[in-house]
């Protein structure tokens, strides 16, 4: 489907991606959007509709495709995650680790519910595909559900920002 959104069904793929690649990500739903619809569900405020509407070149027939619900905090995560059927609408979730770094939700339960986000995960890759999106965790993140999820999932691919050049500035 495409590079960066490699979709298939029976599998989820995670994705752990660098917060700056944002944009990269949403010209590739506009790009899975061309050719089927996509469900996106965004946990973290990642969605900006403008980068997708300029990626599909402000086609409505491709932007029409691209249906977007979101999560503030892991409760309402899990809560779309039960309300979405599997079928034959790819589901790419943005963010999704970002719902429950809440330090107001018990580290009990915030494990809880990310075991039942597995089940729903499981679920759902039996239909056309899902690929979930992290970033990589900071000091402050709860590593644990890191290395849950990626240890759940089918398919991980890591992706890291490229090192700039760097070469020492004549001052003369």
């Amino acid at each position: 489907m495409n590079e960066l959104l490699d979709l298939h069904p029976r599998q989820w793929n995670l994705l752990i991606l660098p917060r700056q690649s944002r944009h990269r990500l949403l010209m590739a739903v506009a790009q899975v959007a061309c050719h089927t619809p996509v469900l996106v569900l965004d946990c973290g405020r990642q969605f900006d509709s403008s980068i997708v509407a300029r990626a599909a070149g402000g086609r409505p027939e491709i932007i029409n495709r691209v249906h977007v619900q979101r999560a503030f905090i892991c409760y309402e995560a899990v809560k779309l995650l039960e309300r979405t059927p599997a079928g034959n609408t790819p589901v790419l979730i943005l963010d999704f680790l970002s719902t429950f770094y809440d330090e107001n939700v018990k580290a009990h339960t915030r494990k809880f519910l990310l075991e039942s986000s597995l089940q729903h995960f499981q679920r759902l890759s039996r239909g056309a595909g899902l690929a979930v999106t992290i970033h990589p965790p900071s000091s402050h993140d709860d590593f644990y559900l890191f290395q849950r999820l990626r240890a759940a999932a089918s398919q991980v691919a890591v992706y890291e920002t490229p090192e700039p050049d760097s070469q020492q500035m004549n001052l003369f």
